[in-house]
């Protein structure tokens, strides 16, 4: 058991020199020993140790990506869509994803972008550009993880386009997110007159200013902000600063730049000053010749050869028995190049800049030709202000040809097949536990509208949905505009070569299916059977404290991943629902309300939102506290919904130096200081705080907590541990992330439920130790030593997609916690028997999981083996040179 520090300074200190990896250094030790005794003995080895697999050197995959640039932008993109990755829709990402064959661009980037585009396979490894519409954390929310998926995929640099102030989020996470292989870069709008891109570019894009006329005076919430930031730029905390030791970073021009106080008072006046501007972007890919056609070449009597060059290039040729043929005969016409138009107006106030603005003229019914005509329009702006008249007046400026697509609240579609697949999988063993979603965005597939399908997949003007009829828009249009779309995930529009809507790929569920994988696996249903029997029979067992209601308290878990999002399971965050009118939200990655949203649906969300009494931060890793802004952003919304215009703060819990990063937003882009009350959650290690102080009172009386105790756990730098005591006498402590640590164990003592996280297996102890993280079985023996009546293991390494490997049997009050599961106490004791059907319900992962396990043990068997030979080879040398030296003394 290992004793934990009282201090973060502490944990730095004490955990630095175990960072660096075991395998690291037995390679540097054997190399070192090659290096003394380079003997034929040791060839093989040494052979083996420098052919091993090594981290992704990212350096060569940015290599191998600028030498590819080089070649492919020879010529311009014969390929060219549009792809709606987040449809907007309540919880989802707004996400526009373009493609070229020479680079991809990405407009927006909500919150769950990067959670999407893995999903569904969509590459971000050729992303150049990031282009923000509006300062909003709809807008910029999912930016932080997307920028470490393209670091990862080997991205050299990646420019972000919007207004002045959006490169104050990639400044402010500095500390919690590490970008070591990618720089980053900020473009202003105004740059070579708003022209973004050169004829070599694959698109040339227009930024367009759209401002607010509305009054510009700062307001005392903002002025607060604006002195709050200024109070808080202390020099905060890096929280991996234990794992960059020896590392020389590269100068980073545009944030060493803005890290400089007088450069950054200038930015931060320049935003301010900008924080009613909104940004258009007119893009165009560059003209492409036309397509040489073959079958007229030899209609023509062209031979093959030089002469077909000629064509191609658009030169007229005679051919050797005189006749001359020309190339616009033999070619298809050649394109100029589409435009598209991607906007956002945010309010109404936008709307008389947008009117008088000059620049869409010329791609609207007036233009100077029909080349010039916008071929489609990307709305990224609310339903409430497309539905204003004088929006729809701008609309129906353009030609009845230019197609309309709405990314915004409008839409249903939240994007994700997957977590419905294990829903419907794990709802098999209990629909209490694993209710079904609620998010009926995505249509069952006997539901689907197959004449989409017939069509090939193509829609038309015929088929196209207009928002003023479809059954999920709020929008009514009013004038003439040409074929509108409502947005879904994947919706696909393609510019270049042919111009028309996809739909082909459009997701639907299909429970059917997920059911059949499950019953094809052998022995499934009786073990599927034997379960339900156990499940339904163990909760006469209950050994709680007393005074316990029914329903309450009860656990939903909304992320139970680590580090980064996957498919199945988002990252942390866990809702405490206390009673009927109070709830506690256990960290908030990234995601956090999209998931609510998902699984309970608008209606119920808002109600939670509203109950919302605290948010607790354990620590601030990304992947735990990313997702706060939308949240508490959501839950004044679903005040408002409600018609209650005076929001009661929120209580927020967390390490005291997220206050910079939030005064930074607050100041920068949004203000949400108003919001909530900071309370640092080192202030309850302190005895004078929690003795009889009204701050500390006042805190517990809102969460209907008798007692709140906290202390430092062994992760990074102001990490803590959490039990909550409730006024009727149930205890439940939470871990965050963490080794084994001695003082949480204390705080801990005899709580109802456990919470801790259980990153990896125990195979790979070592690799948790490094990471200062914690196994299954030491989670499971933190819980023993707390004298927990039960524990619910989270927190998984992304490796245990489906379901964590463990050693042994299940213990009795151990269960396993998935994403959109919800435990009531009474369900705790029935938790371990659904272990077993959970193997047989995802044995392919399991065996896989198994199978890698054994590669790793082998591995490291071998590796341990011959560095035992290899040392005791050095020994008997060491030996010989010594008897050898006293022999010729």
């Amino acid at each position: 058991m290992y004793k934990c520090v009282a201090s973060a300074f502490v944990v730095n200190r004490v955990f630095t020199p175990v960072i660096t990896s075991i395998r690291s250094q037995r390679e540097s030790r054997i190399i070192t020993s090659f290096r003394t005794y380079k003997k034929p003995t040791h060839k093989k080895l040494y052979e083996l140790l420098q052919n091993m697999p090594k981290k992704v050197d990212v350096k060569e995959l940015q290599g191998i990506r600028l030498a590819r640039k080089e070649k492919v932008r020879r010529y311009p993109p014969s390929t060219v869509y549009l792809q709606v990755l987040g449809s907007g829709a309540p919880g989802a990402p707004k996400s526009l994803y373009v493609f070229t064959e020479q680079a991809r661009f990405l407009f927006n980037c909500g919150e769950g972008s990067q959670r999407l585009a893995y999903e569904h396979k969509v590459k971000l490894g050729m992303m150049e550009h990031v282009l923000i519409t509006h300062k909003s954390w709809n807008n910029v929310g999912g930016l932080p993880g997307v920028l470490l998926t393209l670091q990862d995929t080997g991205v050299p640099e990646i420019t972000l386009h919007g207004p002045p102030g959006i490169e104050s989020l990639y400044f402010d996470t500095r500390h919690f997110i590490r970008f070591r292989d990618l720089d980053i870069k900020y473009r202003h709008y105004l740059e070579n007159e708003g022209i973004i891109g050169d004829k070599n570019d694959p698109l040339t894009i227009q930024a367009v200013p759209i401002w607010a006329k509305e009054d510009c005076e700062v307001s005392s919430i903002e002025r607060n902000g604006r002195e709050m930031l200024d109070e808080n730029q202390m020099e905060v905390e890096d929280l991996y600063a234990h794992e960059k030791t020896g590392f020389k970073r590269r100068p980073r021009p545009g944030r060493d730049q803005f890290a400089n106080p007088e450069v950054r008072k200038k930015k931060t006046e320049e935003s301010i000053k900008c924080k009613n501007l909104a940004i258009a972007y007119i893009c165009r890919p560059p003209p492409k010749a036309g397509a040489l056609l073959l079958e007229k070449c030899l209609k023509a009597g062209v031979p093959p050869g030089p002469l077909l060059g000629e064509l191609k290039r658009g030169q007229d040729v005679v051919l050797p028995n005189g006749n001359t043929v020309l190339a616009s005969d033999v070619t298809s016409p050649d394109d100029p190049g589409p435009v598209f138009i991607v906007i956002e107006v945010p309010t109404i106030a936008y709307l008389d800049s947008l009117l008088e603005s000059p620049a869409f003229g010329k791609y609207q019914a007036s233009a100077a030709s029909d080349a010039d005509v916008a071929e489609v329009v990307i709305h990224f702006t609310s339903p409430d202000v497309i539905s204003n008249p004088r929006y729809q007046e701008w609309m129906s400026r353009f030609s009845p040809s230019t197609n309309h697509l709405c990314l915004n609240e409008s839409s249903t579609c939240m994007g994700s097949i997957a977590v419905h697949r294990i829903q419907y999988k794990l709802n098999l063993l209990s629909s209490s536990l694993f209710p079904i979603l609620e998010d009926k965005g995505i249509l069952l597939e006997k539901d689907i509208d197959k004449k989409a399908f017939n069509n090939g997949g193509h829609d038309n003007a015929e088929n196209a949905v207009n928002t003023s009829e479809s059954s999920n828009s709020t929008t009514n249009l009013t004038h003439t505009v040409g074929p509108t779309y409502q947005a879904t995930t994947l919706m696909t529009y393609y510019i270049r070569p042919k111009k028309k809507f996809n739909r082909f790929n459009e997701l639907m569920l299909t429970p059917d299916k997920y059911l059949e994988e499950c019953y094809a696996v052998e022995g499934f249903e009786s073990i599927l059977q034997e379960t339900k029997s156990k499940l339904s029979s163990s909760k006469s067992g209950l050994q709680f404290t007393e005074s316990l209601s029914e329903s309450f308290p009860s656990v939903t878990f909304l992320g139970t991943g680590s580090c980064i999002p996957n498919k199945t399971r988002n990252t942390s965050g866990i809702l405490l629902r206390i009673s009927t009118n109070t709830s506690l939200l256990m960290d908030c990655g990234e995601g956090t309300y999209g998931q609510l949203v998902r699984l309970m649906g608008m209606t119920k969300s808002d109600e939670v939102l509203r109950q919302l009494s605290g948010v607790y931060i354990s620590h601030l890793h990304a992947d735990h506290h990313i997702g706060f802004i939308r949240v508490l952003m959501e839950r004044r919304r679903a005040f408002h919904r409600a018609g209650i215009l005076n929001v009661p703060k929120l209580q927020l819990l967390a390490p005291q130096n997220i206050i910079s990063y939030l005064a930074s937003y607050h100041t920068n882009f949004e203000p949400i200081l108003q919001d909530f009350t900071l309370v640092g959650n080192q202030r309850f290690l302190s005895q004078d705080f929690r003795g009889g102080n009204e701050n500390y009172d006042s805190i517990c009386s809102a969460l209907e907590m008798r007692a709140i105790d906290m202390t430092y756990v062994i992760h990074c730098p102001s990490s803590f541990g959490v039990a909550w005591t409730h006024k009727d006498g149930w205890k439940i402590a939470y871990s965050g992330d963490t080794m084994p640590c001695e003082d949480f164990v204390r705080i801990g003592q005899n709580c109802d439920l456990l919470i801790h996280e259980a990153t990896m297996e125990d195979e790979l102890e070592e690799d948790a130790r490094v990471k200062t993280h914690s196994t299954t079985s030491q989670a499971i023996q933190v819980g023993r030593d707390m004298r927990a009546h039960y524990i619910m293991l989270t927190h998984f390494s992304q490796r245990y997609a489906k379901v964590p490997l463990l050693e042994g049997d299940m213990p009795e009050n151990v269960g396993i916690a998935f994403d959109n599961m919800q435990v009531c106490l009474e369900d705790l004791p029935s938790m371990h028997h659904m272990y077993k059907a959970l193997v047989t319900m995802f044995a392919e992962d399991y065996e896989d999981m198994l199978e890698k396990t054994a590669k790793k043990r082998t591995a490291r068997e071998i590796m341990n083996r011959q560095l035992k030979e290899l040392i005791n080879k050095n020994s008997v040398m060491e030996n010989a040179l010594k008897k050898s030296k006293t022999d010729a003394v």
